[in-house]
């Protein structure tokens, strides 16, 4: 089950764009650059759904130094982030890979629209 961020979220009257990995709140257009793991070579936006009650989210998960994302329509995100429901810790339903990005460091960020579609 992740962390609600009531101190984040009671401080700001929108609704989160996406959550990252940790289930964390973000805000505005994402962008791999915004993955929460400097060292990720890999991240992917997920749409996800709650399957207590079908609210659906942007999620985000990334592949650092010693991990491999080889099939993105294969991840897992695991429990949605927390929106006050009880399927706060359930598994959630992973219905679509909305983008897929890669770096090597040194020419930036590539996204793989190949790798994109329903899981």
């Amino acid at each position: 089950m992740h962390e609600g961020y009531p101190d984040i979220r009671e401080r700001i009257d929108e609704e989160p764009s996406w959550y990252d990995a940790n289930g964390t709140p973000r805000y505005g257009e994402f962008t791999p650059e915004r993955c929460p793991d400097i060292y990720a070579h890999t991240v992917v936006l997920l749409q996800i759904e709650c399957q207590a009650c079908g609210r659906r989210f942007k999620v985000e998960m990334h592949a650092g130094v010693f991990e491999h994302i080889e099939h993105p329509q294969e991840l897992h995100y695991g429990d949605p982030p927390a929106h006050g429901c009880v399927g706060d810790s359930m598994n959630c339903l992973d219905l679509k890979v909305l983008e897929v990005w890669h770096t090597n460091r040194i020419e930036g960020w590539t996204r793989h629209t190949e790798l994109e579609g329903k899981i």
